[in-house]
């Protein structure tokens, strides 16, 4: 069978454009209906597309995240995210207790209702404002800096330092990626000179416990802190502000659930696991094949496999009615976070962390809306979320 009669090129013909940034769900499905692994030789990839083989690849391991190609490795160098094997486990072991909710004093009880509120006082009397940068970026780059241990007075430029870092990774054009490295660059001076404030007296923050490793004779040295922490910034601040951005959008698309959700505050734990499903903030990952059969298919050594999370997330065989939003729908398994070795470590922190935010921002700001009659959508490739957020409140 050639590819183009198998109909694998036609279904993946438009993967990536305008059109598909604003919509992919039609195009999804399309794929899905062409099988669960389809060549592409116009972008160069073997998409996968199914809930069960999007699960099965994520943890197989002969799907590697160890290559040299990949935008993370290219900018960090060898990080958690991008090696397998021993070093995976001893990447992995030196943060991974950092990422807990339970383990991090006051988590839920002061370090995030605090934020929260400090940015909420920073809307108050605006009556109008763009929540992508004044709520859905400034809480989580306010929670984070602290347990990583970044100065307060440098939180901006590491926000602004993640944002051309993620485009990078979003779109590894050239305008992009020398962004990332500029930006990089200035994050590595940043964080070195953080490093030397905290050597002397290592604090409870991610930064600490790494010195504190190098101290005790773990095989880690301030490059490689450097190394780690200036990828977990990204990568943890990231999610979440999307994560919280689409719920937003989904609950003001929504007004009558908008409403359920200001009588009832519980109900928002549902509305944003179906947003993690429905519109998650992550679409797409990548992983390198090591040769031999990947879902009944003969996939050469070194082929680069588009692993497509959006499309697992709206598979009928998995879901009922999966392009509908049901936030009272049971939890069958979606795969926003991953799965696998390389699962997102923070998952449920992130979880917490965006409820209570929503919760309080529910209980805070009443009368949430669009501010206009055309709200910006939800759009992007391998990360999706508005760009901006009009909302209007009672101030």
């Amino acid at each position: 069978m050639t590819l183009m009669e198998s109909g694998w090129e036609t279904a993946a013909d438009d993967f990536g454009s305008a059109e598909f940034r604003l919509d992919p769900y039609p195009r999804y499905a399309a794929m899905r209906a062409a099988g669960p692994l389809i060549r592409s030789e116009r972008h160069r990839t073997w998409f996968v597309t199914t809930h069960r083989a999007v699960g099965e690849v994520l943890r197989h391991r002969g799907a590697t995240v160890d290559s040299p190609f990949r935008a993370t490795r290219v900018l960090f160098g060898r990080t958690v995210t991008d090696v397998e094997g021993a070093e995976h486990v001893k990447l992995r072991s030196l943060t991974n207790h950092s990422f807990s909710a339970s383990v991090i004093p006051g988590y839920l009880d002061e370090l995030v209702p605090k934020a929260v509120h400090e940015v909420i006082d920073a809307l108050a009397g605006a009556g109008r404002a763009d929540f992508v940068p004044a709520f859905a970026n400034a809480v989580p780059i306010r929670v984070m800096s602290q347990i990583i241990g970044l100065r307060p007075e440098n939180v901006r430029a590491f926000q602004t330092c993640s944002d051309a870092v993620i485009a990078f990774v979003d779109s590894a054009e050239p305008a992009h990626r020398r962004a990332a490295q500029e930006a990089w660059a200035r994050m590595r001076v940043l964080l070195a000179e953080r490093i030397g404030e905290l050597r002397g007296e290592p604090d409870e923050s991610v930064i600490g416990q790494l010195l504190r490793a190098a101290a005790d004779g773990k095989d880690v040295d301030d490059a490689e802190i450097i190394r780690q922490v200036g990828l977990l910034i990204p990568a943890a601040i990231d999610t979440s502000n999307r994560l919280l951005a689409n719920t937003l959008h989904v609950l003001c698309g929504r007004p009558e659930l908008l409403e359920a959700a200001y009588a009832d505050p519980s109900l928002i734990d549902g509305v944003v696991a179906e947003t993690l499903r429905h519109e998650p903030p992550i679409h797409s990952t990548v992983r390198i094949w090591n040769g031999g059969e990947l879902l009944g298919v003969d996939v050469p050594r070194g082929s680069l496999l588009t692993v497509l999370i959006g499309s697992a997330n709206r598979d009928p065989e998995v879901f009922d009615a999966p392009d509908e939003f049901d936030p009272y729908r049971k939890d069958v398994g979606h795969l926003a976070f991953g799965a696998g070795r390389h699962q997102c470590m923070g998952r449920r922190m992130a979880l917490a962390e965006v409820t209570t935010a929503l919760r309080i921002l529910l209980d805070r700001c009443r009368g949430l809306r669009f501010a206009g009659p055309a709200p910006r959508p939800i759009e992007g490739l391998s990360f999706r979320s508005p760009a901006e957020l009009d909302l209007a409140y009672a101030s």
